[in-house]
């Protein structure tokens, strides 16, 4: 089973994405993650990456796409994959799925919580003085990072659809239990 969840920063993907690891056993891909063993391990990607998040550059999609790829190929024959916020862009899934297909295989589903921009903000305020998180404490970051998932990943989000996956659409502004119920059900 492979499925993706979306959903714009600070909408819960990161706490849904441990309960559905540990439920259905999927290898979780979060790029970010991903991206930092190919540095650590300093791959050819990896170092080709490191020039450009050195630089506080977003990694190329091409590059991204190159070490999504290599994950995907060398975990596909495991229980399934939860890319976690990704694609991030419609360039990022129109390869997604490509390589996917070309693995015989197909996104099951796509979770998509959904949350509004003055409770992301809330949320940001409360985990910058939780976790000390400088990039949540500014709220002019956050809104960049805000409107580049609306302005990037929503149409990643519209094409993936019409591709014929089935893309649930959760509330995010539900309790953390309600909101993995919901998902829980729908990938059951």
């Amino acid at each position: 089973m492979n499925v993706i969840i979306f959903g714009p920063p600070l909408a819960g993907k990161g706490t849904q994405s441990k309960k559905i690891i540990q439920d259905f056993g999927l290898t979780h891909l979060s790029t970010g993650d991903v991206l930092r063993a190919e540095k650590a391990q300093k791959t050819e990607l990896g170092i080709k990456a490191a020039e450009y998040s050195s630089k506080g550059l977003l990694v190329p999609d091409h590059l991204t796409a190159q070490i999504v790829e290599r994950f995907y190929h060398n975990h596909k024959n495991e229980k399934g994959i939860l890319f976690d916020g990704y694609p991030r862009n419609t360039i990022q899934a129109e390869h997604l799925l490509q390589v996917i297909a070309e693995g015989g295989e197909t996104i099951d589903k796509v979770i998509f919580l959904k949350v509004p921009k003055e409770e992301l903000l809330k949320r940001a305020i409360k985990r910058a003085e939780a976790e000390n998180r400088a990039d949540d404490k500014d709220s002019s970051i956050v809104l960049t990072r805000i409107d580049e998932f609306q302005n990037g990943t929503i149409p990643a989000i519209q094409h993936i659809r019409a591709s014929g996956t089935t893309v649930v659409e959760i509330d995010g502004n539900q309790s953390i239990d309600a909101i993995y119920k919901t998902i829980n059900t729908h990938l059951k």
